[in-house]
């Protein structure tokens, strides 16, 4: 096994989720350590090690973020919290990585917290830190590795072509969330949610009829929308990783989002392409009625998710 890397100088951003949750943890710690003039190690260590007590309950993922380029240390399995998580109490944690030393930042609750910028070097983050003002002061930075990263010449074909064609753009988050335990907790965006919010883009949008619609359970959503007129289903979205997927939702001239972090950041990228853009969100954002404080952008419509 690999040494274990000092990272006491430096903030961790500790990795957990599917993309979208990693791209916010990545964004809150590059900001803390760009805060603090110190090294940003990116922690991807729980999607290497086997590790039954950390991951029995969760849907399997695999780090996502390999193509994008962030001035930090990838850690791996020289982790000191390679199948020794921060989640544990220190006296359980494993003897000898060093992670007894170190500091945890857990985030309190789903909402923004001020108290991050107190954090120091030495620190590791722990949680989903899903909101913007987690990593505003990197935002350009961040939006500028993204937009960059290196994409398939078939990616970039598909993504030329939905620029060429404008339309409004649907994402809907099915797939792990039809799950019992999944919708216990995220809850899910009704079909209905998604008729309604896709009327009010029509007259809100660019003037266009075309809607684009991104899923992982297509079939579902083909019969959940089949009443909406010039609906162009995206049906192989395995043929787009994430980034280039996130892209290409981004492309459209508004956004009716999923209760997703995957729909978060094309929201994102759209509306830093074109601030007008409309941009509508189910609420609350999870099954037992939360929405986080500054988890949307300030200028971002809701509609009633049921």
């Amino acid at each position: 096994m690999a040494p274990v890397r000092d990272i006491s100088d430096g903030i961790c951003a500790y990795l957990q989720g599917g993309f979208g949750n990693q791209l916010f943890i990545l964004a809150a710690g590059w900001a803390q350590a760009d805060r603090l003039g110190c090294p940003l190690y990116v922690d991807a260590s729980r999607f290497l090690a086997d590790d039954w007590l950390e991951r029995a309950k969760e849907t399997p993922r695999e780090y996502e973020l390999a193509s994008i380029d962030f001035p930090g240390i990838l850690l791996r399995e020289d982790s000191p919290w390679f199948r020794n998580s921060p989640r544990r109490p220190a006296v359980i944690r494993r003897p000898g990585r060093r992670s007894t030393t170190l500091r945890v930042y857990r985030q309190p609750t789903i909402n923004y917290h001020h108290d991050i910028n107190r954090v120091t070097p030495g620190t590791t983050l722990l949680g989903y830190f899903q909101s913007w003002r987690y990593f505003d002061p990197v935002a350009d930075r961040l939006a500028d590795a993204l937009l960059s990263a290196p994409l398939s010449d078939a990616e970039s074909g598909t993504l030329r072509s939905f620029e060429r064609t404008p339309a409004i753009t649907a994402h809907l988050r099915r797939g792990d969330y039809l799950t019992p335990e999944a919708a216990r907790h995220h809850g899910i965006a009704s079909a209905d949610y998604f008729v309604r919010a896709l009327a009010l883009l029509r007259t809100l949008a660019t003037p266009t009829v075309s809607v684009r619609a991104f899923s992982d359970s297509p079939d579902l959503v083909r019969r959940e929308l089949a009443d909406v007129e010039n609906l162009e289903l995206v049906d192989d979205v395995t043929s787009l990783g994430s980034i280039a997927t996130v892209r290409a939702m981004s492309a459209g001239v508004g956004l009716a989002m999923s209760n997703s972090s995957f729909s978060w950041w094309a929201a994102w990228l759209m509306s830093r392409r074109d601030p007008v853009a409309p941009v509508i969100a189910p609420r609350p954002w999870q099954a037992d009625g939360q929405s986080g404080h500054d988890q949307l952008l300030p200028h971002w419509l809701t509609l009633d998710a049921r």
